[in-house]
């Protein structure tokens, strides 16, 4: 029997200082899915990424990876299984971008820490994929903010991993690079990769989710399709503030913003 590859067993988390709280969440997340955890900021997104990750410890409760306690893993191991992307910035001063993504090779490399032809093979081909080959030896201190998170990307991708953690890997991003990036996390997932993405905008989780988690005060509210899940009325109750339901020309459903008019009456 092939087991889920990520099994939550009654998980919690609490901070060492503070009142919140995530959790308690039972839930076994699918290969094969693109799966958006939405909700408003502070609910415990990045929290359960990153404990999901291994970087965080749960409080209570367990994480199976492929069935088997997460603690039981070595950490090489589980890095040729997992592959996270933070929200944190990051400073890797005087790498070659071509070095940086190489980077996502290491937990498959021999003793010797030597890239043999197939692993600079992958690497070249996430560098080809993200539109980064005039910046191949270019330092990553010099590329804008959107060309080094392709590059982040592009390393996390190289990992070769079967489980993808990103949080809000789009934030702050043009509308290209946005679409360029979920178009991306929707193949893999399609390829039978597990993809679990931390997102704000209600309308990306509907074009290209598979399913929503939405998190509201450290809890799962709801999970499922994005179109039943994301109903107006209940996404009001969360972010405090009423959103219209339309249909695209292609037929599926989306949520708009309310006039100005009647945002400016309601924050009055």
């Amino acid at each position: 029997m092939v087991k889920s590859p990520l099994t939550l067993k009654n998980l919690t988390w609490k901070p060492r200082f503070g009142q919140f709280r995530l959790g308690p969440i039972s839930l076994e997340i699918p290969d094969g899915k693109f799966i958006a955890l939405l909700g408003p900021n502070g609910v415990g997104k990045s929290s359960l990424l990153r404990l999901l990750s291994g970087i965080l410890r749960p409080s209570s409760g367990k994480i199976d990876l492929f069935g088997k306690d997460y603690g039981m893993w070595k950490s090489r191991e589980r890095g040729k299984l997992v592959a996270f992307l933070s929200q944190e910035s990051e400073n890797p001063f005087g790498f070659q971008l071509v070095k940086y993504i190489g980077l996502g090779r290491f937990p498959h490399l021999g003793s010797f820490r030597r890239m043999a032809v197939e692993d600079r093979k992958i690497v070249d081909s996430e560098i080809d994929a993200w539109g980064l080959g005039e910046f191949r030896m270019r330092s990553i201190s010099n590329l804008s903010g959107g060309e080094f998170q392709r590059a982040r990307l592009a390393r996390a991708l190289a990992q070769q991993p079967k489980i993808l953690l990103f949080d809000e890997p789009a934030n702050h991003l043009d509308l290209q690079s946005r679409v360029r990036i979920l178009s991306r996390l929707k193949e893999e997932a399609k390829k039978g990769k597990c993809i679990l993405a931390a997102i704000h905008d209600v309308n990306d989780a509907m074009l290209y989710a598979d399913e929503v988690w939405l998190l509201d005060n450290g809890r799962i509210l709801d999970s499922g399709s994005p179109s039943r899940v994301l109903q107006s009325s209940r996404l009001a109750d969360i972010y405090d503030i009423e959103l219209t339901r339309f249909f695209s020309a292609d037929g599926r459903m989306m949520l708009g913003m309310p006039p100005a008019s009647d945002l400016a009456q309601h924050y009055m």
